[in-house]
């Protein structure tokens, strides 16, 4: 029996195309990915869950000030940006002035 050289190396690139390039890198990213699930805000960050009973109220009736670190109070189809931040509170109120939603982002 003869050697086969092509089959021969035709498997070794095989076999190295299932290995990882850079084991090390690949461990320190799989560590940053789960660091990073690990860094994400509560849902409620910006504390909305506790004002829901606000909404219908008149929104000038309210001080959002010592509510997280950023309030976005805007009339309803105001444009914005759509920039996500969980600590930010937002709050929108309709035409007669009443307070229609309160959520973070």
């Amino acid at each position: 029996m003869g050697y086969n050289a092509p089959a021969a190396f035709g498997a070794i690139l095989f076999l190295m195309a299932c290995m990882p390039e850079n084991p090390a890198t690949d461990s320190a990213a799989a560590a940053q990915a789960a660091a990073q699930a690990a860094a994400v805000p509560p849902a409620d960050a910006c504390g909305a869950a506790t004002l829901q009973s606000l909404v219908g109220q008149p929104v000038v009736d309210q001080d959002f000030s010592g509510i997280g670190t950023a309030q976005r109070i805007m009339a309803d189809g105001s444009p914005m940006t759509m920039d996500y931040r969980a600590d930010r509170l937002n709050v929108t109120y309709d035409g007669k002035g009443r307070i229609t939603r309160i959520w973070c982002g």
